[in-house]
């Protein structure tokens, strides 16, 4: 591992396999489109019917995210190919570690529930901006 500041290898190693216990190696992420149809957002809420998913949105970007441990992390939170691991692997930064808590989005949907009731308000908004809309230009 590189040094980070004035932080050993050896601390930053055990922060990686005792206190966060490889977070980063437990999910991943895709970038969706943005909803824009009733089929969008009814797909949203099929994904978050099942397990281990949850979706957000990180500025303008909508991320599927998958819980699923890597089958190259071992039982002691460190990689059996760290020599030979992927580009992606490589890019995680121990300073920008997410542990000790997941990062806030403005949008962050982890059960189908959370998202059908943001959905439903979202509609709700919508309908009413249409109808302030027809009656200013009615006037």
């Amino acid at each position: 591992m590189a040094r980070s500041g004035s932080i050993t290898d050896e601390e930053l190693q055990r922060r990686c396999q005792h206190d966060c216990q490889a977070r980063c190696c437990r999910y991943i992420t895709v970038v969706l489109p943005a909803p824009k149809h009733k089929a969008d957002f009814d797909e949203l809420s099929w994904f978050l019917a099942h397990e281990g998913i949850s979706v957000y949105v990180e500025g303008r970007r909508w991320h599927l995210e998958v819980r699923n441990r890597c089958k190259y992390l071992t039982k002691t939170n460190l990689c059996r190919i760290y020599e030979d691991r992927p580009e992606v692997c490589r890019g995680y930064e121990t300073e920008e570690c997410e542990y000790p808590e997941r990062p806030a989005h403005a949008l962050h949907f982890d059960t189908r529930d959370e998202f059908d009731t943001w959905w439903a308000r979202k509609r709700a908004r919508e309908k009413r901006r249409r109808r302030r809309r027809a009656r200013a230009a009615k006037a």
